[in-house]
C-alpha cells in the first residue's frame, strides 16, 4: 500500500517527460529586405494573418520598399511549395498601390478562404478600408506563374456583397471557419472609442454579407488579443481601453461563438445580447486596474482539446509579467504567470505568441532588451507551468507571426519574424522548427 503512490508519482512524472515537446531541426529562409526606415511595417503581433499554409504550399505577404524609395512600399505577396517538399520562395509586388504612410498600425493581414482565393487588408489606421482578393482560387488550383495577374483589379473600399460601415477602420484580421468560410473583423472607430465588425465570405458563393457590431464601446473600446476558430468554436479575449492611451487598458474580458459569430456566448455558456459592452454581465473574467502596464493585442489560441489559451501583461505582482490565462473544456479559468529566463517586458514594447500542439503549448515571447525571440513549451500534464526552453531566435526587432496551420497539419512550427539592424541588411525571415514529442 505504501509502493502505489510512489509509482502513481513516478508515472506521472514519465508521463509529463513523454509529452514534452522538444525542437528536432531548425531552418532559416530570408524572404526580402525589410523596408527603409525605423518604422515597423512587417511583423506586428495585430497581423492575422501574414504566413498561412493552405494545401502543399506556404504563403506569406509583406512590404518592401519600392522602386521610389523611401517613404514608398509595395505589398509583396510570397509562396513556396513546402509539402512533400520546401522548394524555393516566389515573390511579386502589387505595383499598383504606393503605401506612403509611416504608421506601424499600417500592416498586411492576409486569409484563404476554402475555395482557394487569398484575400488581402492593408494600409489602415483610422482610414475606409483597403481590400483586394484572388480572382481565382490560385491557393487550390496552382497556377504555374506567379504574378498579380491572378488578382484582376484594383483595391476596393468595400466586401463584395455586404454593407458597412467601412471606415475609419482598423486592425483587419481573417479567420477561416469550419467549412471553409471566411471571417473577416476589424474595428469601425478611434483608439478609445471604437466598434468591431465581423463580415463573412462564402466560398460556395464568393459574396461577402454581414455578421455584424459584436463589440461595442462604452465611450472606450476593445483591443481583442486575437480572433480564433477552432473546432467550429470563435473564441475572442480582450482588454478595454478608456482613452487613445495605453495606460488606460484595463481588465481581461472573454466571449466565444458556436455559430462563427452570429450570437455568443459567456465564459459560464450562458448566452449574451449582441453587440457586447464592457459592462455586459459574465463577460469580464479578471478586474486588472488602469495603469498595470497592460500591453493591447498580444495573444491568443485554442487548443483541439477545447481548451482556450490567452496571453498578457501587466504589472500587477509588482514587475511587468507575463501571463499565461487558461480556460478548460469545462468553462473555468485561471491565470499564472510565465515563469521563463527571458528580461522583464518593457512597457509598450514586442508582443508575443500562443502556438498549441496537442497537449503541449508554446509562448514564443520577444526578449526586447536582448533583441532575441525566445520559444518555450510547457505540458497540460504539468498544468502548462512547466516551462521548457526549446529554441531561441537571435538578431529580431519585432514581433513574432505564426503558421497556424503548418504546425496543426505538419507538426512544424513556422515563424515570420523581422531583423534588427540597418536597412539593406535587416531581411525580413521565415524560421522552421521540426517539432517532436
Amino acid at each position: 500500500m505504501l509502493f502505489l503512490p510512489s509509482l502513481l508519482v513516478v508515472f506521472h512524472f514519465i508521463l509529463c517527460l513523454c509529452e514534452a515537446l522538444s525542437v528536432t531541426a531548425t531552418k532559416t529562409y530570408n524572404i526580402s529586405n525589410d523596408p527603409e526606415g525605423s518604422v515597423h511595417l512587417n511583423a506586428l503581433a495585430f497581423q492575422q494573418h501574414a504566413l498561412i499554409t493552405f494545401g502543399d504550399y506556404q504563403y506569406v505577404a509583406f512590404y518592401a520598399t519600392g522602386p521610389a524609395g523611401y517613404g514608398h512600399h509595395y505589398v509583396n505577396l510570397g509562396r513556396r511549395r513546402v509539402t512533400p517538399s520546401v522548394g524555393d520562395w516566389q515573390t511579386f509586388a502589387f505595383t499598383d498601390y504606393d503605401q506612403k504612410t509611416l504608421d506601424e498600425h499600417n500592416t498586411i493581414s492576409m486569409g484563404i478562404s476554402g475555395d482557394g482565393k487569398i484575400h488581402l487588408s492593408f494600409d489602415h489606421h483610422d482610414v475606409p478600408l483597403n481590400y483586394r482578393a484572388s480572382t481565382m482560387g490560385i491557393a487550390k488550383t496552382i497556377p504555374s506563374q506567379w504574378t498579380q495577374s491572378s488578382f484582376g483589379g484594383s483595391v476596393t473600399h468595400s466586401l463584395p456583397g455586404s454593407t458597412g460601415p467601412w471606415t475609419p477602420l482598423t486592425y483587419p484580421r481573417f479567420e477561416r471557419t469550419a467549412n471553409g468560410d471566411l471571417l473577416m473583423e476589424f474595428r469601425i472607430g478611434q483608439s478609445g472609442a471604437g466598434d468591431s465588425y465581423i463580415h463573412r465570405y462564402s466560398s460556395s458563393t464568393g459574396q461577402w454579407s454581414t455578421v455584424g457590431k459584436y463589440l461595442q464601446g462604452q465611450n472606450n473600446n476593445a483591443y481583442i488579443n486575437g480572433f480564433t476558430s477552432q473546432d467550429g468554436r470563435l473564441y475572442v479575449s480582450w482588454t478595454v481601453r478608456e482613452t487613445p492611451d495605453a495606460s488606460t487598458n484595463h481588465d481581461f474580458y472573454f466571449a466565444m461563438s458556436e455559430d462563427d459569430g452570429r450570437t455568443w456566448k459567456a465564459s459560464s455558456g450562458q448566452t449574451v445580447s449582441k453587440p457586447i459592452t464592457p459592462s455586459t454581465s459574465g463577460i469580464k473574467v479578471f478586474s486588472i486596474p488602469q495603469k498595470s502596464e497592460i500591453m493591447n493585442q498580444e495573444a491568443q489560441c485554442a487548443d483541439s482539446k477545447g481548451r482556450f489559451h490567452g496571453l498578457m501583461r501587466d504589472r500587477s505582482s509588482g514587475s511587468a509579467k507575463w501571463y499565461h490565462y487558461l480556460r478548460t473544456a469545462d468553462g473555468k479559468f485561471t491565470k499564472n504567470a510565465i515563469n521563463v529566463a527571458v528580461s522583464t517586458p518593457p512597457y509598450l514594447q514586442y508582443r508575443g505568441k500562443l502556438a498549441a500542439s496537442g497537449d503541449n503549448l508554446m509562448a514564443i515571447i520577444p526578449d526586447a532588451p536582448k533583441n532575441t525571440v525566445t520559444i518555450w513549451g510547457s505540458t497540460a500534464a504539468g498544468n502548462f507551468q512547466d516551462w521548457k526552453s526549446l529554441a531561441s531566435i537571435p538578431n529580431m526587432a519585432g514581433e513574432p507571426l505564426i503558421d497556424y496551420e503548418r504546425l496543426n497539419t505538419s507538426d512544424i512550427l513556422s515563424v515570420f519574424v523581422r531583423q534588427g539592424g540597418p536597412y539593406g541588411q535587416r531581411k525580413t525571415q521565415v524560421w522552421d522548427f521540426s517539432l517532436s514529442l
